[in-house]
C-alpha cells in the first residue's frame, strides 16, 4: 500500500532542488543573513540537473584579460534585470601600479590608491547559459573623477532599495606607498538599480566619507550585509583600521557610516548566532601570534597583543551596537598558527537551526592555507574541522626559520579562498562551498568544500566534481 510516508520520499526524489533550494531560504529569513551575491541557487543548472559555472581558464579569458582589469580576485552572482535568474559579475583589482608596485614591511603598495578603470565587469546569463559582458551599465554620479577601487574585496550583491533588482557594494582594500607610508583611504562606490541592467551612484555620509563626492572611503578588506538595525532594510558592515563599520541604509541605497567596533577588523561575517533576533558578528584583525610576528617583517613596527589581535564573536542589540562575547580559537599545525583570516562565511551547514562559520585561514604573511569550520554549540563557535589545502613547512614549527624564509605576502607558499561561495553542489540538502579566488592561484581555485554532514567536510577539486558541475571555458 502507498502510504503518505512513500508518497513524501517520492517527492524528494523527484523533486530535490526545489525542495532543498526552499529550506535554504527558510533557514536564511530565520537566521536573519543575507547571501550577499555569494550563494549559487538552481537557477544555475543546466536542462541536466548539472551547474553551469565559469571555469578558471574562462576567467583568466574574460576577466583577467579584459583591458579594465588587472588581475581576477572574485566573483559574485545577483540578478540584473529582475526575472528571478541569477547573473554574474567578474572583478579584480583595477589599473593602478602603472609604475610597478613598491614593497615595506613585506607589503606591496602602488602608487595609486585607486584604478583608471572600473574593474567591476557584470554579465548577464541567458537560458542557454551564454555569459554576455555588460558595457556602459553605472553612472558614477561624477564620483569617477578620483578613479575606482583597485583591489575590489569581497563584493556585496543585494537589492538595497526594493525594486527587485539587485546593486552592488564594492568593498575595495587598495594600499598606496609613497615616499615610505602607507595610504589607506581609496573609494568604495554604491552602485544602485535605476532599472534592469543600469545602476547609479549613491550617497555616502558620515565616518571616513569624502564629503566633495559623498563616497566612502575606508580599507574594505572585509564585508557582509543583513538588516543589523531592524527597520526591514539590508545594511553593510565592512572591516577598516579603525574599526568595524556599519552602514545603515536609508532604504534607497543611501548609506551613513558609523564606527560599530573600536578595534582595528581584517575580517566580518554576519548573523544572528544566539537567535534572539538580532544580527551579531564573527570579526577583528587575526588570531594572536606574537611568536611569529616578532620575527616578521612587521616586527618592530606591529606591537602584537591579545587584545588588538583576536578574531571574536559579538553580540549585536538589534541597534547596531555590538558587544564582544567569546574569542575564537585558530587552527594550528603543532607550534604553527594559521592566524590571518581572509574570509570567513556564515551559514547553517548541519541543518540544526542555528549559524555556524566556514572560513579561509592562511599563516602571517599568507603563507600555508587551510579551510575551517566551526559549529555553533550552545550560541558559542567550537572549531570542529580543519580542511589542510596547503600544509606549513616543517622548518616553519621554528618561528625564526619562518621569518628567514617569508619575508613578503608574495611567495610560492600563498594561496587562499578570497571568498567561499556556498553551493548545494550534489544536490543532498546540505551546503557546500565554492572557493573564490585570484585566477592565477591554481592551488586553491575553484576548489570546493563538500559538506559530508555532522559538520565534517571534504576538499575536492574541480575535476571531482564534473558529475554535477559543466565548466564553461
Amino acid at each position: 500500500m502507498f502510504s503518505k510516508k512513500n508518497f513524501v520520499l517520492l517527492l524528494i526524489l523527484l523533486f530535490p532542488i526545489n525542495l532543498f533550494a526552499n529550506q535554504f531560504e527558510k533557514n536564511v529569513e530565520k537566521l536573519g543573513i543575507t547571501l550577499s551575491g555569494h550563494y549559487i541557487d538552481d537557477t544555475m543548472k543546466n536542462d541536466n540537473g548539472k551547474y553551469v559555472l565559469p571555469s578558471n581558464s574562462w576567467f583568466r579569458k574574460h576577466i583577467s584579460n579584459d583591458l579594465r582589469v588587472f588581475y581576477k580576485t572574485g566573483s559574485g552572482y545577483g540578478d540584473w534585470d529582475g526575472n528571478g535568474k541569477l547573473d554574474y559579475v567578474g572583478f579584480g583589482a583595477g589599473v593602478a601600479c602603472q609604475s610597478g608596485g613598491k614593497l615595506k614591511e613585506g607589503r606591496v603598495g602602488c602608487e595609486n590608491i585607486n584604478s583608471i578603470y572600473n574593474p567591476i565587469l557584470p554579465f548577464s546569463v541567458n537560458e542557454s547559459f551564454n555569459f554576455s559582458k555588460m558595457r556602459t551599465v553605472f553612472d558614477y554620479n561624477n564620483t569617477e573623477k578620483n578613479g575606482f577601487a583597485s583591489t575590489v574585496q569581497r563584493i556585496i550583491i543585494e537589492d538595497f532599495n526594493g525594486d527587485g533588482i539587485d546593486d552592488i557594494f564594492v568593498p575595495n582594500a587598495s594600499v598606496a606607498l609613497n615616499n615610505g607610508k602607507f595610504t589607506y583611504k581609496a573609494i568604495n562606490h554604491v552602485f544602485i538599480s535605476t532599472g534592469p541592467n543600469k545602476w547609479k551612484q549613491s550617497n555616502h555620509t558620515g565616518h571616513l566619507v569624502d564629503k566633495k563626492t559623498a563616497t566612502y572611503q575606508g580599507f574594505s578588506h572585509g564585508s557582509d550585509a543583513g538588516d543589523i538595525d531592524n527597520d526591514g532594510d539590508v545594511d553593510v558592515v565592512t572591516t577598516d583600521f579603525s574599526g568595524a563599520i556599519c552602514h545603515f541604509n536609508d532604504g534607497k541605497g543611501n548609506f551613513k557610516a558609523k564606527k560599530c567596533t573600536g578595534n582595528t577588523t581584517f575580517t566580518v561575517t554576519l548573523g544572528d548566532f544566539n537567535n534572539d533576533g538580532n544580527l551579531d558578528m564573527v570579526t577583528g584583525n587575526a588570531h594572536y601570534n606574537q611568536d611569529y610576528r616578532k620575527y616578521s617583517q612587521q616586527g618592530n613596527v606591529v606591537k602584537e597583543t591579545p587584545k588588538s589581535h583576536n578574531i571574536s564573536l559579538y553580540h549585536g542589540n538589534g541597534k547596531g551596537k555590538f558587544k564582544k562575547i567569546q574569542t575564537l580559537e585558530p587552527a594550528k599545525v603543532k607550534k604553527f598558527i594559521f592566524s590571518e583570516v581572509p574570509e570567513m562565511t556564515s551559514f547553517d551547514f548541519d541543518n540544526d537551526g542555528d549559524l555556524d562559520v566556514i572560513s579561509s585561514v592562511v599563516g602571517m604573511y599568507y603563507s600555508g592555507s587551510a579551510w575551517v569550520v566551526y559549529e555553533n554549540k550552545n550560541s558559542k563557535l567550537e572549531l570542529v574541522d580543519v580542511n589542510i589545502i596547503l600544509p606549513p613547512l616543517d622548518e616553519w614549527q621554528d618561528p625564526k626559520i619562518w621569518g628567514q624564509m617569508v619575508q613578503t605576502e608574495t611567495t610560492q607558499w600563498n594561496t587562499y579562498c578570497n571568498k567561499s561561495i556556498l553551493i548545494d553542489v550534489n544536490s543532498d540538502g546540505l551546503m557546500d562551498a565554492l572557493c573564490s579566488n585570484v585566477a592565477q592561484d591554481f592551488k586553491s581555485a575553484n576548489l570546493f568544500l563538500l559538506n559530508k554532514g555532522n559538520m565534517q567536510f571534504d576538499v575536492l577539486n574541480p575535476d571531482q566534481v564534473n558529475r554535477w558541475v559543466d565548466w564553461l571555458e
